[in-house]
């Protein structure tokens, strides 16, 4: 579940890089959020479990790195732009 919660949090990562840009911030709610709450949820899942990895844990610090620059983008911009 780790791996697809990777791919899940680099797609984010990389749509947010888009929606950076002047006037496509609404690309955030469209991908970014829904993408990096996905991953959130996934690595966390994957941290309950006894057997914790390293990887598990800095997935899921990146990705929360990842959803407080979306939201301050969000913010930011008035949620559109």
């Amino acid at each position: 579940m780790s791996a697809v919660g990777c791919g899940l949090g680099l797609f984010s990562a990389l749509f947010m890089l888009v929606g950076l840009i002047p006037l496509l911030g609404w690309l955030n709610w469209i991908t970014s959020l829904p993408l990096v709450i996905a991953a959130t949820v996934m690595f966390h899942l994957e941290m309950r479990d006894p057997p914790r990895t390293g990887f598990s844990q800095i997935g899921f610090i990146l990705s929360v790195i990842v959803l407080c620059i979306v939201i301050f983008r969000l913010v930011s911009g008035g949620g559109i732009v």
